[in-house]
């Protein structure tokens, strides 16, 4: 038995070392980072986020990642940026809202706000999406979306929630 133990030590030391480590974006003083492990692919948009995509084996979820700066939102409040955000994919308005919030990396706490909302897909279909907005500057919002779809069993939420647990916020 104490062998067995040994063994998923060594093995759980092994997986969380093939992680690499994931900054939205790439440049710039402010940036979310997270710790991508083996396996999850990255698309950019256009804008600059990232959605982060499990293996293929697991896509009942997936996460996006930004940073919002937009003149045009100076000191509008969260669910106007949220709002904004969500009506480039279809979101028309959120089920509910929660406190959220994001530590940097020397340990800050950042407050912002969590929506709940549907994202509309093909033949009426919807996909569960918490979109969390955080204020960084005036003009300057974090943003995460995560994105579920049924199906999604305790593995994958496992996979998921150790992904969500390691984004923190960078200032440098």
């Amino acid at each position: 038995m104490p062998r067995f133990i040994l063994l998923l030590c060594l093995l759980a030391a092994a997986l969380s070392a093939q992680a690499k480590e994931l900054r939205v974006p790439k440049h710039g003083k402010q940036a979310l980072v997270v710790d991508l492990p083996r396996g999850w692919q990255t698309k950019t948009d256009k804008l600059g986020g990232v959605l982060v995509i499990p293996p293929a084996e697991r896509q009942h979820a997936m996460l996006y990642l930004a940073i919002v700066h937009d003149a045009g939102l100076r000191g509008a409040s969260n669910e106007a940026v949220a709002a904004k955000v969500g009506r480039m994919v279809g979101v028309t308005g959120f089920d509910k809202q929660e406190p959220a919030r994001i530590t940097d990396r020397k340990g800050a706490v950042y407050r912002g706000t969590m929506f709940y909302a549907r994202v509309p897909e093909k033949n009426g279909y919807f996909r569960q999406a918490r979109i969390v907005i955080v204020p960084l500057a005036p003009a300057t919002w974090a943003q995460a979306w995560i994105v579920t779809q049924p199906g999604m069993n305790y593995v994958e939420s496992d996979a998921l929630d150790k992904v969500l647990q390691s984004v923190t916020l960078s200032n440098e």
